[in-house]
């Protein structure tokens, strides 16, 4: 750990254990990308990007299922908790994203990383997301490994024509740099990430953010706020997503966790789903199907929350 004068960074020891979390075969792990040219630098920054989504779960399993319900984000803690414990775990967004953000810089990319507001029900949040900006030869791109579902799995650019870029088929996503309604300012502008399902839907606004770097402080504050009231979502709900790999090794789904049930989705169709009848119908799928086994301590954890799963019989 350098010290606090510097941002913290991954020794070499802990990168080779990052690549062997993302299932990274040993010619492919590149340990200095400064010397990178601009097309390897950013083919090696969307493999990284994409194992990570496949590998890491985005999920607030803490919030629920543990004797605490803090999430601590100091990138060492964060390490030994998604990388290093025997029963490795994911995260939410300032969880993930400040993880891969510290891989990142650890390996020589120009980095910095901002706050974003998500778009919910129409309504923005606060600052309450993170995203990661790399600069390669002079482009910026927004890469973000914390947001599940609709959440970029490709670095966006951030090009003021907004140009669509790849998602899970038939799926597409973008960014434009644009004002958002709340502002009563209009000359306000502000990078907005949309999604959309095919190329016959509308567009989703998901987040908005700017290239203003925030720092581990504003980070505090705002997963504080996020992990602590019950308003958010984050302490409401029960959530755990990963992306599906295919045959070629491209992403061509995801693994959708609820607080009552699993879903397959595989290019954009539910292929498969499990109900949970109780707690164990849940902690079960955590453990088969993300990898994730529970202590007893933090599956006592849940007891009396609003996310339990009760035990008695339907209709009961």
């Amino acid at each position: 750990m350098s010290s606090n004068n510097t941002r913290p960074v991954y020794s070499r020891d802990q990168l080779t254990q990052y690549f062997e979390r993302l299932k990274i075969p040993e010619k492919q792990r590149e340990y200095e990308a400064a010397g990178l040219k601009h097309d390897e630098a950013l083919a090696y920054l969307t493999l990284l990007q994409q194992r990570h989504l496949v590998e890491i779960p985005f999920e607030n399993l803490t919030l629920h299922y543990s004797a605490h319900r803090q999430v601590n984000i100091h990138p060492q803690e964060l390490f030994k908790k998604i990388i290093s414990d025997d029963n490795a775990r994911g995260g939410y967004c300032m969880e993930n994203n400040c993880l891969f953000g510290t891989l990142l810089y650890s390996l020589g990319f120009q980095i910095f990383s901002a706050g974003a507001r998500v778009n919910s029900n129409g309504t923005w949040t606060g600052w309450g997301h993170m995203v990661n900006i790399i600069t390669i030869n002079g482009i910026r791109y927004q890469v973000d490994v914390g947001f599940g579902g609709p959440g970029p799995i490709v670095p966006m650019p951030l090009e003021r024509s907004g140009s669509i870029r790849s998602h899970i088929e038939p799926a597409s996503s973008r960014l434009q740099w644009r004002n958002i309604h709340e502002n009563n300012d209009p000359d306000q502008r502000l990078w907005v990430y949309d999604h959309r399902i095919n190329e016959k839907s509308d567009w989703t606004t998901i987040y908005c953010f700017t290239e203003l770097e925030f720092l581990p402080s504003d980070y505090a504050t705002m997963n504080y706020f996020s992990s602590t009231s019950p308003r958010t979502f984050f302490t409401r709900t029960i959530i755990g997503e990963k992306k599906i790999v295919g045959e070629n090794g491209g992403i061509v789904g995801q693994l959708i966790l609820g607080n009552t049930d699993l879903k397959w989705r595989i290019k954009g169709k539910k292929e498969k789903e499990i109900q949970f009848h109780s707690e164990d119908d849940r902690v079960n799928a955590l453990e088969e199907h993300f990898g994730i086994k529970l202590s007893q301590v933090e599956r006592e954890g849940i007891r009396g929350l609003a996310s339990e799963i009760s035990n008695k019989p339907h209709g009961v």
